[in-house]
């Protein structure tokens, strides 16, 4: 046993990122490594372990769907975690194995953003079905709406030919260092905030743990913070296409 845990230990520090998120270096990662362990030895490549990730996802969206049960968001928080671990197993297994890729990269970014939009979905379809109230179902329409254009403006705002050189996924997990100046600090702590909230694997079982409480809806409370997000996102960042590229000066050398 104790071989077992030192080989673990052995694959996480060879597989980690040397910039990453809290819930991921302490949490997500060193849990992934001891699935990264049984599959290494394995003809299971990268790209695969991103696919199964989604499957095991869709138990999360049954549960939160089929079943309206405080305890149903539970488990469904838990399968989520679960997933999350193959979406942290596959870019430590792809640097394991010497199999990394700009293509493979890119396809855990359009993984992870299909898993959005599949979790606002079911919150959308759970609440619709707890109240029977259809303005819940069309929120969740507007929610899945919005995490899409969310991305979609990420996509463009990324492309070279916009920002000026490329950026990879993942470049907004790197670490900033804080401002000197007071406003710059403000702006930062709320910056690191909003990546937190966005990166719903890192809060997401607190929020179903919520749904236990009398009173409490942990779907409600999940769309309200992450859609918020979202909102202040969409905005802030169509604004600056809008105020760059309608700028008549935009056409000239």
């Amino acid at each position: 046993m104790a071989s077992f845990f030192g080989e673990v230990v052995e694959v996480y520090r060879s597989s980690r990122k040397q910039q990453d998120i809290f819930w991921n270096v302490y949490v997500a990662r060193p849990l992934a490594a001891a699935l990264v362990y049984f599959l290494r030895r394995t003809p299971i490549t990268p790209n695969q372990v991103s696919f199964l990730g989604v499957f095991v996802f869709f138990g999360s969206v049954a549960l939160l769907v089929g079943w309206r049960d405080p305890i149903a968001m539970v488990l469904a928080a838990l399968v989520l975690q679960f997933s999350y671990l193959f979406d942290c197993a596959d870019g430590q297994l792809a640097r394991l194995k010497g199999m990394t890729s700009n293509v493979g990269a890119y396809l855990d970014f359009f993984m992870d953003e299909v898993k959005a939009l599949l979790l606002v979905a079911a919150c959308g379809a759970r609440l619709w079905l707890q109240f029977d109230e259809p303005i819940w179902l069309l929120a969740g329409m507007l929610g899945v709406m919005l995490v899409a254009i969310g991305t979609s403006l990420t996509n463009f705002v990324r492309r070279p030919e916009y920002a000026g050189h490329e950026i990879k996924p993942g470049a907004s997990a790197m670490k900033k260092a804080m401002p000197q100046s007071l406003v710059g600090r403000i702006v930062w702590v709320l910056e690191r905030i909003a990546q937190w909230i966005v990166h719903y694997p890192s809060w997401f079982l607190y929020i179903a743990l919520l749904d236990l409480v009398p009173g409490v809806n942990g779907a409600l409370v999940f769309l309200f913070f992450y859609l918020g997000i979202y909102v202040a996102y969409v905005g802030r960042t169509s604004l600056g296409v809008f105020v760059r590229l309608a700028h008549p000066g935009f056409y000239r050398p």
